[in-house]
């Protein structure tokens, strides 16, 4: 009987720990997208003349607009674009790879995908 308390209780405490790591998460998450929202848009609205350059069959313009109000935005930790194994933290690009915070923005028409990051201040356009 006394087992299967210290069972429940058990449970009870990583229940609690799990719901609010998942609550911090979760409003670290909105208040980093609060705050860079509007930069991560800025940015990626001035990228998109070099990223209409390299395909001739967007308009720049197109996609600025695009950006300017995006289908989905979220928050990413690490870049998956970055080639580096995880094992090697010597590496130049090690934390970019796998700590800095990237806001993504999604457009629909047309099909675009722009990578913010946070702490470079720098955009990344791709065509989809």
């Amino acid at each position: 009987m006394m087992r299967l308390a210290i069972a429940v209780l058990l449970l009870l405490a990583g229940a609690k720990i799990w719901t609010q790591e998942q609550i911090y998460r979760s409003a670290t998450e909105d208040a980093l997208l609060e705050v860079y929202r509007a930069t991560a848009i800025a940015s990626c609205r001035a990228a998109s003349q070099p990223a209409a350059a390299r395909t001739s069959a967007t308009n720049p313009k197109q996609i600025a607009a695009a950006f300017a109000s995006p289908s989905r935005t979220r928050l990413e930790i690490g870049n998956r674009d970055v080639s580096v194994p995880i094992w090697e933290v010597d590496h130049a690009a090690w934390e970019m790879r796998y700590t800095y915070p990237y806001v993504i923005l999604e457009a629909d028409n047309p099909a675009a995908r722009c990578s913010y990051d946070v702490k470079l201040g720098r955009a990344s356009i791709s065509l989809l």
